[in-house]
């Protein structure tokens, strides 16, 4: 039987993960937190997938200084050498990966509440999504129905010019209009690495 712990790296699926951040770099730890956050709540989300990306988050906090407690000397290591590439925006990230791991239609969300709702994985993801800046909470109503915050709106209009990415007249109505909290999520999530507005809206 494999490693099965509530604590980020007591599984196999975070564990063989590794080997891929340690072959690919941050570049793999974004691609995981992006397909995880960006996986819709109508569709099954795999067990590795979801404890790989509590594992990528819990990485993301501490290389922004919330928890470097919470890692192994390995991943320590890891970080030690790239921590620099790491920056606030993949807090956002982060946070929307785990809300979706523990949102429905989650293989690793449905396990552990096999022996109940309220098991030490809830207490420690709970406590991880704090350290991301989330106000998500596991059990709370599910947020694909949530109307969309004016404030994550702004924050997303906010990064695009950061970044230089001025929205048209059209794109910028469509995302004021926009009354779907996953939505505006899922721009958010993609915002940190896309190469228009126009990407960012149609991903």
């Amino acid at each position: 039987m494999g490693a099965w712990g509530e604590k980020a790296f007591e599984n196999d699926s975070a564990l063989d993960w590794l080997n891929d951040l340690e072959t690919e770099g941050v570049d793999a730890l974004r691609h995981l937190l992006e397909s995880v956050a960006d996986t819709d709540e109508a569709d099954y989300l795999d067990v590795d997938d979801g404890a790989a990306a509590i594992a990528a988050a819990e990485i993301v906090a501490a290389a922004r200084g919330r928890g470097r407690d919470r890692l192994t000397k390995r991943v320590i290591a890891w970080l030690d050498a790239n921590a620099d590439d790491l920056v606030e925006e993949d807090l956002i990230l982060a946070a929307h990966a785990v809300e979706r791991v523990v949102a429905r239609n989650s293989e690793l969300r449905e396990l552990w509440e096999e022996g109940g709702a309220d098991s030490p994985w809830h207490a420690d993801v709970r406590t991880l999504l704090t350290r991301l800046g989330s106000t998500a909470r596991i059990g709370a109503p599910q947020r694909a129905f949530e109307k969309a915050d004016e404030t994550e709106k702004q924050a997303l209009l906010t990064f695009l010019r950061a970044r230089g990415l001025e929205p048209t007249e059209e794109q910028l109505a469509r995302i004021v209009a926009s009354e779907s909290a996953a939505e505006v999520r899922r721009w958010l999530a993609h915002a940190l690495l896309a190469p228009s507005v126009a990407a960012v809206l149609d991903a």
